[in-house]
């Protein structure tokens, strides 16, 4: 190295080193300026919109205005935080990260103190963004639906305070491994994301022709794009997607055959579909719907779990409304039921409770509104309906009188059914409580044959369960005084007898028309009508 190189050397680190401490200064004076300009809401704090405007204040004046995100290895974790972010459901734009990409570049390329300050803001109202959707979820379920009655989390610990502890001790990381929702069933979520948005990310799959009803060993031409409809979805690697093949005109690729008659199965199976291998209808909307569809079923999926799903105990009970099941948690095993939940218009509300205690031998007070719509109509056509399914008839304040004694005609009689335990019972003969607002909750069922039907939106809100016996010796485990004999007992003196559980279980109601049973992602159709309103609001 020649002494000119080396005096150039020495003279480009000193500049280095000379602007360096210059801009911390100058940054500090920048951030300064601008965060109280944002604070005060008469000026942009930044050309992008930025709406962490309590955090940012408090992040900054915690850390003297020095800059947090600008040197390379934070700012490298952070980007990677913010796609771990993406992986979760969120979109680029919600952390604004083209242009927060772009303010960094910028920095680094200018070394200039406003312009590193516009960057370590933007990268603050993201990491504000980012966890609280995280923690919370983007959209505020309360503000969708009245019927909401589960609070959200209050934090404990002031964020600010919080963000800047780990960046000066552990890192953005360390955070974020903490916030993310540990449920297993959000990490299969979040796989199946992302490769759907592969999938999607290639043109997703061909359109099935659905102008002929396709049965087993048909021949018709539409049968070729079924082939590349199915590989297309369930490809070994995610993204390879082959384009449906040219027609060549040879019956072979038309043939309905056994081989993809068996796909086909699987295919329905997943979807809730009677798994018989005929092409109808139903099954032609499953195959019809794009893979944006089915990511944005999975994103919609993840939002709903961060609305319930956090600071959950190992036991737990889930239902999934959409999919017609109920799922006990219980460490690291999990026994499954299938349920039948409310009709699109008697839906089962969404919300966290807990299951405090069963009822054996149940009565049934009939809701005024099932009377009304649906008893009033039968009693008036079979005067024997009451006695033969074993009502009680009472009057408003609770006296027992004669059916005979009631004007049946009337459109609203004055009165009150009640049904005594029995094998008639509508609760059949336990149920399990968490008293609500709604009055929903879970139980047995006098009619088991509904549990053989595909789509199981039945009921008039309460959701029903399979076995509830089995569910009922589960949630009595570590109750010295339970025993199945003694269930039996209580069964057979056919008295209604309250037993609490050892300890409350937290249950937790959800839709999810996309999750993922073992590793088969599973999709149902919208029955109530919800996703495009939660998906608008995510998307905003």
């Amino acid at each position: 190295m020649t002494r000119r190189t080396i005096r150039a050397a020495l003279l480009s680190v000193t500049l280095a080193v000379s602007a360096s401490y210059v801009h911390a200064g100058q940054v500090e004076q920048q951030l300064e300026s601008r965060v109280t300009t944002l604070a005060a809401g008469t000026a942009a704090a930044t050309q992008s919109e930025i709406t962490a405007s309590v955090f940012i204040p408090e992040f900054y004046a915690l850390r003297s205005y020095a800059p947090a995100w600008f040197d390379d290895t934070t700012a490298t974790a952070l980007f990677a935080e913010l796609d771990r972010g993406i992986a979760q459901g969120f979109r680029a734009q919600d952390f604004h990260i083209d242009d927060l990409r772009a303010a960094y570049a910028k920095a680094q390329s200018t070394q200039n103190a406003g312009d590193i300050a516009t960057y370590d803001i933007l990268a603050s109202d993201a990491v504000a963004k980012l966890l609280n959707y995280s923690i919370f979820g983007k959209v505020d379920p309360a503000k969708l639906d009245g019927n909401w009655n589960f609070e959200r989390l209050v934090l404990q610990q002031n964020p600010p305070q919080v963000v800047n502890a780990f960046l000066e001790g552990d890192s953005i990381t360390a955070l974020m491994d903490q916030v993310l929702l540990k449920a297993p069933q959000y990490n299969r979520l979040m796989r199946a994301l992302a490769y759907y948005r592969d999938i999607a990310s290639t043109g997703g799959w061909p359109q099935v022709p659905d102008t002929t009803t396709l049965k087993p060993g048909m021949v018709d031409e539409a049968v070729n794009a079924l082939r590349y409809r199915l590989a297309g979805e369930f490809a070994l690697n995610a993204g390879q997607i082959l384009p449906p093949a040219p027609d060549t005109g040879e019956p072979a690729s038309w043939v309905y055959d056994q081989n993809l008659v068996a796909d086909m199965k699987v295919f329905q199976a997943r979807h809730g579909l009677e798994a018989d291998g005929v092409i109808g209808p139903k099954t032609f909307v499953a195959l019809n719907r794009s893979a944006d569809d089915r990511v944005n079923q999975i994103r919609l999926s993840l939002e709903r779990a961060r609305w319930i799903m956090r600071d959950l105990e190992d036991d737990y009970v889930l239902v999934n409304i959409a999919g017609g099941q109920t799922y006990y948690a219980k460490g690291d095993e999990v026994w499954i039921t299938r349920s039948v939940t409310g009709t699109q218009y008697r839906q089962t509300p969404v919300f966290r409770d807990n299951i405090q205690y069963m009822e054996i031998n149940p009565t049934w007070t009939v809701p005024n509104s099932i009377f009304r719509k649906d008893k009033l109509t039968r009693i008036r056509k079979d005067p024997n309906y009451l006695s033969r399914n074993g009502y009680v008839v009472k009057t408003r304040d609770g006296t027992v009188i004669p059916a005979s004694s009631v004007d049946w005609s009337a459109s609203n009689p004055p009165v009150t059914l009640m049904q005594k335990p029995g094998d008639n019972n509508a609760l059949g003969q336990i149920k399990f409580m968490f008293p609500n607002a709604h009055s929903v909750y879970l139980h047995d069922t006098d009619n088991r044959d509904l549990f053989n039907r595909n789509e199981r939106n039945l009921s008039s809100g309460c959701v029903r369960i399979e076995y509830p016996f089995e569910f009922a010796n589960l949630l009595m485990e570590g109750d010295p005084d339970w025993s199945e004999s003694k269930l039996q007992s209580i069964l057979e003196s056919g008295q209604t007898t309250r037993i609490p559980l050892p300890q409350p279980v937290p249950v937790l109601l959800t839709y999810w028309t996309a999750w993922v049973d073992g590793d088969a992602v599973q999709f149902r159709e919208d029955l109530y009508d919800r996703d495009a309103k939660i998906l608008d609001a995510l998307n905003k």
